[in-house]
């Protein structure tokens, strides 16, 4: 009636049976240890950082001694190109008009060094609100 099963197919058949229970295959069984997941690559550097390292240490430089106004179109400027970083301001040279009408030039020049198309118009208007001012103030 019962047959004995030798012990070659006991042995198939403990191994295949939980394999198929757990619906694994038989790579998994034999190699437990998954693969981990790729790994995202570091996002790129920002190729614009130094144009916005060198512009936001000049605008800083063209703060000393300049009047509130100046003063204040800047610290706006500053915010949106590098909100919340510690840059070291250029060394202030000439009188304050001439570090103004020279940021003007900086910024223009920023502008086309820089590679982003939101940069590239940020510089633009900052350059353009500079001048405006400049010019509402006669030194234009």
């Amino acid at each position: 009636m019962f047959r004995m099963l030798s012990r070659r197919t006991a042995v198939a058949v403990a191994v295949v049976a939980p394999m198929a229970a757990s619906a694994c295959s038989a790579s998994e069984m034999l190699n437990p240890v998954k693969a981990p997941p790729p790994s995202t690559p570091p996002a790129p550097a920002n190729p614009d950082q130094s144009v916005i390292d060198a512009t936001v240490a000049e605008i800083l430089g063209a703060d000393a001694g300049a009047p509130a106004a100046f003063v204040q179109l800047h610290r706006v400027h500053i915010e949106a190109l590098a909100p919340s970083e510690g840059v070291t301001a250029a060394p202030a040279q000439g009188r304050w008009q001439e570090r103004q009408l020279a940021l003007v030039t900086t910024l223009t020049a920023a502008a086309g060094h820089a590679a982003d198309p939101q940069l590239i118009t940020l510089l633009a208007s900052a350059a353009a609100g500079q001048q405006q001012l400049l010019h509402g103030r006669g030194l234009a």
